[in-house]
């Protein structure tokens, strides 16, 4: 870059001494402009180098000049790649619109003919120094015309519960012109049509595209008109509603073991299908699951289950529920015979109870209840401070663990004390 900022003082200096020798020496003045002009090449070339390389795109081929009545049927190119010679700051900024490749078919017959491929930069520093490959072989038709119908191909599905109903196109033929050989492969003109999660009638102007009888796509030919007005109803096939979904719950907890809950995630489920398919649930029981069982279960099930849907309907989302069936011990009540005991007698006194057993009534868990035993239930009478005769003293009862006391019978104890023989 410092020889380039001095390029300007040199070419000057030379082109004044040059211009003071026009006087003594045209020579020499001619001399000194052609060595300013090398002199500024040769720096040019040095900062911005001439460079070849192969350029990243290939360039598509036009046929030019094609014959009155005639037509390309077929060609063993229709893109080439080529080789450039440009300077090294501009061959990144080229692109495959800068350059024309064609092949010149002025004069040439019906038939198959092996033509060189021109191509041109319109970048005038830009060199196209190979072509791959420089010829191809191109086969020339008659131009032939017929009429072929025009067809949908619907691609996609509308929403879920709709579908594709009546059609209709306008117009519903077209021409086709190109080679004979290809026109005759095309069997109609096809409109393409996304249907994708509509859920209204679809009515637009739609490209046509030429297809052969198995649906693949024939090129070179065109159609006139080359687009359709395409209407498709959307009709709605199937309704959705929401229903409960009911647990089929089997078989009894342990003994002394209730179902206290259920619950249900999710509890409403969306089923879609015919209108008659979803009215023939029952909306009060809604949807049925798998059986879930509790026999003989102490503790809360925990089950994932799947649904037992009618035919011809379909769940939207997750295809099991979650249930939980909560279990806990049942509430009850359960008697006991139980002997009192007397405390606090005074000395040289006897206690005489009236009845030898007080009948005590627990509440609590019933597996709790089951498992005591009457020794357990402490039930007592205090004489403290009492002197011989009959006495009637409230009872004390400690209960075990978990149970309440409901009641006694009797209420109270009667005692007899007695001094001792």
């Amino acid at each position: 870059m410092s020889t380039l900022r001095r390029l300007p003082r040199a070419i000057a200096y030379l082109l004044r001494g040059g211009a003071l020798a026009v006087a003594g020496n045209l020579s020499l003045a001619v001399l000194s402009v052609a060595l300013a002009l090398t002199l500024w090449l040769y720096v040019t070339e040095r900062e911005n180098p001439q460079q070849v390389e192969t350029f990243n795109s290939a360039i598509p081929v036009q046929f030019v000049n094609v014959p009155n009545n005639f037509a390309v049927a077929n060609a063993s190119a229709t893109t080439v790649r080529i080789q450039i010679s440009a300077p090294k700051n501009q061959i990144s900024q080229l692109q495959p619109n800068n350059f024309e490749a064609t092949v010149n078919l002025g004069g040439l017959d019906r038939g198959t003919t092996n033509v060189a491929v021109d191509v041109t930069s319109s970048k005038g520093s830009v060199n196209v120094t190979d072509v791959s490959p420089a010829r191809v072989d191109v086969t020339i038709e008659d131009v032939r015309t017929k009429e072929v119908p025009v067809k949908t191909s619907l691609v996609g599905s509308p929403q879920l519960g709709f579908g594709a109903g009546a059609q209709s196109l306008d117009p519903q033929t077209v021409t086709v012109t190109g080679p004979q050989s290809l026109v005759a492969l095309v069997d109609s003109a096809v409109a393409e049509v996304n249907l994708t999660g509509l859920r209204v009638d679809f009515d637009d102007t739609v490209a046509l595209k030429p297809r052969d009888a198995r649906g693949g796509e024939i090129s070179r030919v065109t159609l006139n008109p080359d687009k359709a007005r395409v209407k498709v109803t959307i009709d709605q096939k199937a309704f959705t509603s929401a229903f409960v979904v009911t647990p089929d719950i089997v078989g009894a907890p342990a003994a002394g073991y209730n179902v206290t809950a259920i619950s249900i995630d999710p509890p409403l489920v969306t089923l879609t299908g015919a209108a008659d398919k979803l009215q023939s649930i029952d909306a009060v029981r809604g949807i049925a699951t798998e059986q879930i069982s509790v026999a003989d279960q102490r503790a809360d099930v925990v089950r994932q289950v799947a649904l037992k849907l009618p035919d011809g309907v379909q769940l939207q989302g997750a295809v099991k529920v979650n249930v939980r069936v909560a279990i806990s011990p049942a509430k009850g009540e359960q008697s006991y015979n139980v002997v009192p005991q007397v405390r606090n007698v005074g000395d040289g006194l006897a206690a005489i109870l009236a009845q030898q057993a007080v009948v005590v009534t627990l509440s609590g868990d019933v597996p709790t209840l089951q498992a005591i035993a009457p020794e357990s239930i402490v039930v007592t009478v205090d004489a403290k401070d009492l002197g011989p005769g009959l006495h009637s003293l409230p009872i004390t009862i400690q209960a075990p663990p978990g149970t309440k006391v409901v009641r006694t019978d009797p209420g109270q104890l009667g005692i007899a004390l007695a001094r001792r023989q």
